[in-house]
């Protein structure tokens, strides 16, 4: 059973850290060096400081963020609310379209989930390395400094009134973060009427894989040290929650961009494309040609020679991609581009790496202008192949969605201890 609960949260006091805007920020893993550095100078209240810590005075730098933490803490800059409590999150921002928009979430702790529980369903793969970071961190700060972006089914809009508290009245903190997005948040009272709704259902990681997966295994090492324990604010995890038909809920398109492969000849590569992908050059619009093509399409850009729509042909999925993953893996257009183009046709391993970019002009630019050699441009995937992959236990390759905005971290935090 999903258990979705409300908590005491620690918030910035802005009688002490003053604007919001220099202490609440995007999540550490698209942030830049470059970017924290200007983050961490905005502030001593900054989220860089325990997000993505440097050493100081003999610390390492979890040992610093910790530090920080309790700073903050002992000194009045983050204050723990009184009562268990929901935290109502409206993010405002521009989309690619050049619009504005609005989502709306719910920070709550949740349960994590036993292992022969399917509660709480993923869809990208995990690194060993990026857990272990952010377990150190965990561990010494004792806290979720940034929550779980998951997503969960309200067709019928039962939830509604509940977020709809959003209307009555001004946000109890206002925050713009260094992504553009404004970051309004309410604190209302836990309610059981939400924990009810989610009693029978799931929900699905739309971001914050590597979070979620560092919560169940320091749960697990804290219940191996702990024996006989009873419940413990180790056995839940903070997460933003939001509706799959949120008309706010965009995934934006990730591109791929790479340097030229050695011996690489355009022409041959067209050849082994041709059996597969109608190949058509394009002068322009380019975008436009990929989002109203149906089925899969792929931009391609070459610097020096020019762009082509690549749309796949009436094919075998699975004699074009192998017989050894799932019906819904194969049917996402990034694995077309993996391991169908990148991988078989030129040679490249699996994970090779690339840079990504949602931005089509940004990444057109960058071929355009030689940075780099070659870029595909995808479409944006949508929440049913993610629903499709998570519930068929086959995640997608990295890097196949791209949920903007990020959930802020700072807005509230969930000590486990």
């Amino acid at each position: 059973m999903l258990e979705v609960r409300g908590f005491r949260g620690y918030r910035f006091n802005t009688d002490v850290v003053g604007t919001l805007d220099n202490a609440v920020t995007p999540p550490f893993d698209v942030i830049t060096p470059a970017e924290r550095a200007r983050l961490a100078a905005l502030s001593p209240y900054n989220m860089m400081h325990v997000l993505l810590p440097e050493p100081a005075d003999g610390l390492d730098p979890y040992q610093n963020a910790a530090r920080h933490l309790e700073t903050w803490i002992d000194g009045g800059a983050l204050v723990q609310d009184d009562e268990e409590s929901f935290y109502l999150l409206e993010q405002v921002f521009q989309g690619l379209d050049g619009n504005e928009h609005a989502r709306r979430a719910f920070f709550a702790r949740v349960r994590v989930p036993e292992p022969e529980e399917d509660l709480i369903l993923d869809h990208e793969r995990t690194f060993d390395t990026k857990v272990a970071d952010r377990m150190r961190l965990t561990e010494e700060t004792q806290a979720n400094l940034g929550a779980v972006f998951v997503l969960y089914a309200d067709p019928d809009g039962a939830l509604q009134p509940f977020l709809g508290q959003m209307d009555a009245r001004e946000p109890d903190a206002v925050a713009r973060t260094a992504d553009g997005v404004t970051q309004r948040l309410w604190r209302v009272p836990a309610d059981e009427r939400v924990s009810a709704h989610f009693r029978s259902r799931k929900l699905y990681i739309a971001d914050g894989h590597h979070r979620f997966r560092t919560a169940r295994e320091y749960r697990d090492r804290m219940r191996a040290a702990n024996p006989g324990a009873g419940e413990q604010p180790y056995d839940f995890v903070l997460m933003g929650l939001v509706a799959f038909d949120d008309p706010g809920l965009v995934v934006w398109p990730t591109h791929r961009l790479l340097d030229i492969p050695e011996a690489f000849d355009l022409d041959v590569v067209l050849a082994q494309l041709d059996p597969w992908f109608e190949i058509e050059p394009v002068r322009e619009r380019l975008a436009e040609r990929i989002d109203g093509s149906p089925g899969c399409a792929i931009g391609l850009a070459v610097h020096g020679r020019g762009q082509y729509l690549l749309t796949l042909r009436d094919v075998d999925r699975a004699e074009m991609l192998g017989a050894d993953r799932t019906d819904a893996w194969r049917n996402l257009d990034v694995v077309v581009l993996h391991r169908g183009i990148l991988e078989r046709m030129f040679g490249l391993e699996e994970g090779v790496e690339l840079v990504y970019e949602a931005r089509f002009d940004t990444a057109l630019a960058a071929v355009e202008a030689g940075e780099k050699g070659l870029a595909f441009f995808v479409k944006s995937t949508p929440t049913e192949q993610v629903v499709a992959c998570a519930d068929a236990h086959d995640p997608m390759p990295e890097k196949a969605t791209y949920f903007f905005p990020k959930l802020p971290s700072g807005a509230v935090i969930h000590r486990l201890r």
